[in-house]
């Protein structure tokens, strides 16, 4: 599925690099060079299509909106637009870092057909430190959706009990949601069932967030990999980096602390007021 996101042109020149790394006892290294690169472009891949699974949660939650309103949904579908815009920059963070990391192979073959080794190494250096601190910016992005995801999923499931209020005719749109049309749900409240689908993918979608917090930093420890082939002396910067779970624990006390702002300054307001 990865490979699929390069098309052959851009393969054809890794390819190249690869053989010539490989020439010069770098295999593992040119190894690790083309995972990330694979990695970048399969990721890409995966958070295209969390776009549009986000776009349809949105739609039937508005088509949804119009039959019943409710605040509750109309402020949730605002968050879930909110949420695509998010996720729909990341894959053009992603795009980018692809676009470098592809645009270094083709400098690094140039370099070594008309300079040597070293200008290839040169090249390949240069391009991965400049790939390291918007793969590190799109790192703080991703844990950024992974927090309003789950704030989203929380969202639909809290509107479970109103949804039981609703007919047959939702219970369909449940139906259509799960893309199994006759399937029976009868065996659950109508509410709960239909909140249940459509937070399907958005759910699936988390657990692949966490997934891929957790592999970021396995292809950050790769590109240092690479780097200290051409730069052994040079110290890793490994140290700044925070890890995932820490960096999650710091956003959502952010988050946490941001959310209860407002409840004190109504706090205080009323206490004045008095």
């Amino acid at each position: 599925m990865e490979a699929k996101a390069l098309n052959i042109e851009d393969m054809d020149i890794v390819k190249q690099l690869m053989e010539l790394m490989e020439q010069q006892n770098m295999k593992e290294q040119s190894q690790d060079f083309v995972e990330v690169l694979r990695y970048v472009a399969g990721m890409q891949l995966q958070i295209g299509a969390m776009v549009g699974e986000l776009q349809g949660v949105r739609e039937q939650l508005a088509n949804m909106q119009e039959s019943e309103p409710n605040p509750a949904k109309s402020s949730l579908v605002e968050k879930l637009i909110q949420l695509e815009g998010k996720v729909t920059q990341l894959s053009e963070r992603l795009s980018q870092i692809k676009d470098r990391l592809v645009e270094t192979a083709a400098q690094a073959v140039n370099a070594f057909k008309e300079k040597g080794v070293q200008a290839m190494n040169q090249v390949i250096q240069n391009g991965i430190s400049a790939v390291k601190k918007p793969l590190e910016n799109f790192r703080e992005k991703l844990s950024e959706v992974l927090i309003d995801s789950e704030k989203t999923a929380n969202q639909i499931d809290s509107i479970g009990d109103e949804l039981k209020q609703i007919g047959n005719s939702v219970a369909n749109v449940g139906r259509l949601i799960s893309g199994k049309g006759t399937k029976d749900v009868s065996d659950e409240k109508q509410g709960v069932a239909l909140t249940r689908v459509i937070n399907m993918p958005i759910k699936r979608r988390i657990t692949g967030l966490r997934k891929k917090l957790v592999r970021i930093d396995q292809i950050f420890d790769k590109l240092d990999k690479v780097s200290a082939k051409f730069e052994p002396n040079k110290s890793q910067d490994k140290s700044e980096r925070v890890s995932v779970k820490e960096k999650l624990s710091q956003m959502k006390t952010k988050s946490a602390q941001q959310n209860k702002q407002p409840e004190k300054q109504k706090a205080k307001s009323q206490e004045e007021s008095l």
